[in-house]
């Protein structure tokens, strides 16, 4: 039996969840200064993190514990799955194509990689900040269930296999095979290619394929946008 009292508990927990809620926010609202700042500028930009860091970075700094049991999951899945995605990328994109996007984009590169390392890094830390033994004595001492965190980075590696087989499927088939067909007659034989996405849309006069064809070579890498209907 713990000798640590229901008080000692809340004290012991709560600057715990105050540091990781501080964090999020801050990075929450970062990342909302750079979105607004690429609308504005006209700059492509994409995230689905900044809204959640800064709801779910108010909720911590408030003290609950349901939300570091939300944000702890959510670590879990993410890792996982990020980790399996490295796994499976050179079975998504030819491993030449990878390198020559890095050697012809090197900042491009070298700053996507700083980001997701970045993002993985506060994955990792939230994890294990929010799965301190304080915050489950306190998740315990206020009778909520003990997490198998086993689920969610099963599911992480799991929505990734399945993303990985679907595409394998979709970009190995007979109408990826057209599409590259269509563009190596546009560009010839002294580029190499893989089809990096192929949206197929059926309706009552027909099916309307559309897709982009990567081609590159030692200089230079090209998108072709191809698209035919079949009847």
């Amino acid at each position: 039996m713990s000798n640590v009292s229901p008080h000692m508990e809340t004290i012991s927990h709560t600057p715990i969840l105050k540091r990781a809620g501080a964090v999020l926010l801050a990075v929450g609202l970062l990342d909302v200064a750079v979105m607004v700042y690429c609308i504005v500028n006209h700059i492509s930009y994409s995230s689905s993190f900044n809204v959640f860091a800064v709801v779910a970075g108010v909720f911590l700094l408030r003290g609950s514990l349901r939300a570091a049991s939300i944000v702890r999951w959510l670590a879990a899945f993410l890792i996982a799955g990020f980790l399996a995605l490295l796994l499976a990328w050179p079975f998504m994109q030819p491993i030449d194509l990878t390198l020559t996007q890095a050697r012809m984009s090197p900042l491009s590169t070298a700053v996507s990689v700083g980001v997701m390392a970045l993002i993985f890094t506060l994955l990792f830390w939230l994890y294990r900040e929010l799965g301190q033994a304080p915050i489950l004595a306190a998740r315990a001492a206020a009778g909520r269930k003990v997490r198998d965190m086993r689920v969610p980075a099963a599911a992480g590696v799991g929505l990734v296999a399945v993303l990985c087989i679907f595409l394998t499927l979709l970009l190995g088939g007979e109408s990826a095979s057209k599409a590259q067909a269509m563009a190596e007659r546009q560009l010839g034989t002294t580029y190499r290619y893989h089809v990096s996405s192929l949206n197929i849309a059926k309706n009552s006069q027909g099916t309307f394929i559309a897709g982009i064809v990567t081609a590159w070579n030692e200089k230079e890498i090209r998108n072709v946008p191809v698209k035919w209907e079949e009847r």
